[in-house]
């Protein structure tokens, strides 16, 4: 129900009456209400499970954070099944810039 990304707002393209009528709808907040309606699930649960997601969130993100940088050419991958010439010139470019070199026809930003 939230933006697309952090810098999206979806105020400027998205109806308030459209949000509101697919928030009375949400899957998971009917879910939740049908699950404690048949007593399958107790606030001790779910505090329980929101600790347990919460420390293994933690761990994940401090493995992350110990991983060295990605390198430069991993911006450019996945992109196109075959980069067109002006990606691999851009690609040459920040990898020579990363590197310290000067590459043929480089201007400072």
């Amino acid at each position: 129900m939230g933006g697309h990304s952090s810098s999206d707002d979806p105020t400027r393209y998205r109806d308030p009456e459209q949000v509101q009528y697919w928030e009375a709808r949400d899957p998971l907040v009917r879910f939740e209400k049908w699950l404690r309606a048949t007593g399958r699930l107790a606030d001790a649960d779910l505090e329980q499970w929101t600790a347990e997601i919460n420390d293994e969130i933690s761990k994940a993100i401090q493995a992350s954070e110990a991983l060295p940088p990605p390198t430069i050419e991993s911006m450019f991958a996945d992109v196109y099944k075959e980069a067109p010439p002006q990606l691999v010139e851009q690609m040459k470019y920040a990898v020579a810039m990363g590197e310290g070199t000067k590459f043929e026809g480089a201007f400072p930003l």
